[in-house]
């Protein structure tokens, strides 16, 4: 098995759940240069999948899609409704506390690579802090061209000191190859939040986050910006919509390109949505042609 096809596999993309004709649309719409993309073989669909007349299969395939909107549109809701029931954020702020935390906003606005991670590692501005062993400050070098945020870190990426690890880490390094080798090496990943809790982070603690973020994209000044997760995108772009909103619309946070897709994590767990996530790296991979 050559090189992408080991990739197709791993985003799920085989002829297991994705047709030829899925694929080639795809590739349609992200229009890739022949220089730019390496060829690609055909996806042929299995021999035992029949071949039903069109206008059979696209009533039951429309009824499922709204299905699958449906029901992520009610998780979507569902999650911002614990998420504020149990946020102490949603007290009307004083106007001293205001005043503190715009300026410790202004404060991380003018620290360099070095302080800001010192200031990362000292944090204390929410309550996850005191559930850490060590902050995470990112993964990679500096000089990057791609910045990766993601969610906050697991038990086990604080222990290692990792934004992304295990599993998570294998796929993505496997969805940067697909946008070329440089790639895998050219990137810095950072998480929106920090610290690992026990739970996943509310509106204050992603608040408490987003200035040592967008210092970290500041001092970068990356060309292009991959949100992974749905945390990561509220935190990159200051809004509480969901994923399969956020992924179709061109966005940008200072001014950089930003692309939204799917966590890996999330991926190994809803299949369906991996051919989604090889459109968003299909918009990524255009950003640096």
């Amino acid at each position: 098995m050559n090189r992408r096809a080991l990739i197709l596999n791993e985003l799920g993309l085989n002829p297991q759940w994705i047709r030829h004709a899925v694929l080639q649309t795809l590739n349609t719409q992200a229009q890739p240069t022949p220089a730019a993309l390496s060829p690609i073989e055909p996806v042929v669909a299995p021999a035992h999948i029949s071949e039903a007349p069109e206008s059979v299969q696209t009533e039951p395939v429309a009824i499922q899609r709204e299905r699958k909107s449906t029901k992520a549109a009610a998780a979507h809701r569902l999650l911002q409704q614990n998420r504020a029931a149990a946020d102490p954020n949603n007290k009307v702020l004083s106007s001293e506390e205001i005043s503190h935390i715009d300026a410790r906003s202004e404060r991380i606005a003018e620290l360099n690579w070095e302080e800001l991670r010192v200031e990362i590692a000292s944090c204390t501005a929410c309550p996850r802090s005191q559930q850490r062993q060590q902050a995470v400050f990112a993964t990679g070098a500096i000089e990057a061209r791609l910045l990766i945020v993601s969610d906050a870190p697991s038990k086990t990426e604080e222990q290692h000191n990792l934004a992304i690890f295990g599993p998570s880490q294998r796929m993505l390094n496997q969805m940067l190859v697909s946008l070329g080798e440089e790639q895998l090496q050219n990137s810095l990943i950072t998480n929106a939040v920090k610290c690992h809790g026990s739970r996943n982070p509310n509106t204050q603690e992603i608040k408490a986050c987003a200035p040592l973020l967008q210092r970290q994209i500041s001092l970068l000044k990356p060309t292009a910006i991959l949100a992974i997760g749905q945390f990561a995108a509220e935190s990159v772009l200051n809004t509480s919509a969901p994923i399969r909103e956020l992924r179709q619309l061109n966005q940008q946070c200072q001014n950089i390109p930003t692309i939204v897709t799917y966590h890996p994590s999330y991926l190994q767990r809803n299949v369906h949505d991996k051919a989604k996530t090889w459109q968003d790296l299909l918009r990524l991979k255009q950003i640096f042609q």
